[in-house]
Order: C-alpha cells, then sequence, then structure tokens
C-alpha cells in the first residue's frame, strides 16, 4: 500500500535531518555510550574500594582482639587502626575503627586518648553511627567523673532509634553520678521501657534499687527478697517438672 502524501513528507524530512545532522547523532551516540561505560567503570572501581576497604577493617579486628592481653600488639594494633582511619577518612568503616581504637585506649587505661579518638570521629559519623559515637563518649566523660559533660552529649538532637534503651540508661548512670536519684529512676525505667529482653534484668534492678532507696527500704531486705524469689522460682520449676516428661508420662497413661 502506498504512502500518502504526508507521510511521504513526514520521511524525507527525517531523511534530510539525518543527512544534515548524522555526524552529530553519531558523536552524541559515542558520549552516550561512552558515558555508560564510565558509569560501569566507576560502579566496579567503587566496588573494588568497598571490599578492599572491609579485608583492611577485617584485618585490623583481628588484630585488635589479639592484643587484648599485649601491650605491644596493642600499640600496634591501634597503630594498624590509625593507618586505616588515614587510608579511608570520611567513610563508616573509618568511624568504626575509630570506635575499636577508644575501646583499645580504654582498656590500657589510657582515658584521654580514649576520648580523643571518639571526637576525632564524631563529625564524620553518619547517621547510624553518630548516636552509638555519642553514647560511648558520655559514658567516658562519666568514668572521668565529668557526668554534666555526658548529659549534654546525650541532649543533642541525634536519630536515636534503635538506641534510645541505651542511651537513657547511661543519662541514669550520669544523673546517678550527680546524686539525681528521681531523675536517674526515670530514666532507668525509660530504658526499661524501650530495651529488648535481653537488657532488661539488669535495668530492672537498677529501677528497683533506687525505687526502694527513695522508700527507705533496706538494701539487704531488697537483697534478701530478690533470693527468696529466685529459690521459688526453682521450687516452682521443681513442681512443674520436665515437659517432655511430662508429655511421656501422659502418653503413657493414655496407652495404658
Amino acid at each position: 500500500m502506498a504512502l500518502d502524501t504526508s507521510e511521504e513528507e513526514q520521511i524525507e524530512k527525517i531523511q534530510t535531518f539525518l543527512r544534515q545532522n548524522g555526524w552529530f547523532l553519531a558523536i552524541g551516540l559515542v558520549l552516550v555510550l561512552g558515558g555508560n561505560f564510565g558509569f560501569r567503570s566507576w560502579e566496579d572501581q567503587k566496588q573494588a574500594a568497598a571490599e578492599a576497604a572491609s579485608d583492611a577493617f577485617t584485618t585490623f579486628q583481628t588484630a585488635a582482639r589479639e592484643s587484648a592481653t599485649d601491650e605491644d600488639k596493642r600499640a600496634a594494633a591501634i597503630a594498624l587502626g590509625d593507618a586505616f582511619i588515614a587510608d579511608h577518612a570520611g567513610t563508616d568503616y573509618a568511624v568504626l575503627a575509630g570506635l575499636q581504637i577508644a575501646k583499645l585506649h580504654f582498656s590500657a587505661g589510657s582515658l584521654s586518648e580514649a576520648e580523643a579518638a571518639l571526637r576525632a570521629i564524631t563529625d564524620a559519623a553518619s547517621t547510624y553511627l553518630a548516636p552509638l559515637v555519642q553514647i560511648r563518649l558520655a559514658r567516658l566523660l562519666g568514668a572521668q567523673d565529668r557526668p554534666e559533660e555526658g548529659l549534654t552529649l546525650l541532649a543533642e538532637p541525634l536519630e536515636w532509634a534503635g538506641f534510645l534503651s541505651a542511651r537513657h540508661e547511661v543519662e541514669g548512670d550520669l544523673l546517678y553520678q550527680l546524686d539525681r536519684l528521681d531523675e536517674a529512676r526515670q530514666a532507668y525505667q525509660l530504658a526499661v521501657n524501650t530495651a529488648g529482653e535481653e537488657g532488661l534484668p539488669g535495668l530492672t534492678m537498677k529501677v528497683e534499687d533506687l525505687t526502694f532507696a527513695a522508700a527507705n527500704v533496706d538494701p539487704a531486705m531488697l537483697e534478701e527478697s530478690r533470693d527468696n524469689n529466685g529459690a521459688a522460682l526453682e521450687e516452682d520449676t521443681a513442681v512443674i517438672g520436665d515437659p517432655a516428661t511430662d508429655e511421656t508420662q501422659a502418653d503413657t497413661k493414655d496407652n495404658g
């Protein structure tokens, strides 16, 4: 079927455009393909750099773990961590390495060096890691008898989700240092309310201690109450028996 006049005119215009602009189109095509290749190359380099950083961080972690009781190994691990941070500045890996270096200094009793290590990574910490850095730093300030500074850190507007329980617990510890016991108890209670099951026993004990202290209850009586509750729990467990044994006995009766 023949094309009508309007279609023939459109095709002719397209052909004319291609003849007049074919070279520019070819250049554009090369640039597009080259840009795509460049992007893929950049992505490959980025992936390779991430893998190299991961391997280097693993090496540092291993050195840190092996340096627990050896001063020379600890010094070597800290030097390795400092070099890693210099090579990967501004990354989450560098922040994690800084946290580990601070821990190494703390284990050696070098609190000022630990503080310096944490402050060095504060600005580089991402939204997800900043709360962890501030919590560690607040604990460290408390260990140096500077609880007011620690409370100031914890008051900063950060994305605390996921760290709320730890934040409230450290806040309670710092308030306790300042003898602000009512506020400390409230902070511990908030920690309990936002904690998972694993963190509840220790936190609950802190709340109970301050609650009974406010009521002028003898700590010895509190400890005796805890012991009695534990003994009662063991007795109840013995009475209940092993579920598997009970099930076997039930089956035996049914079969009998």
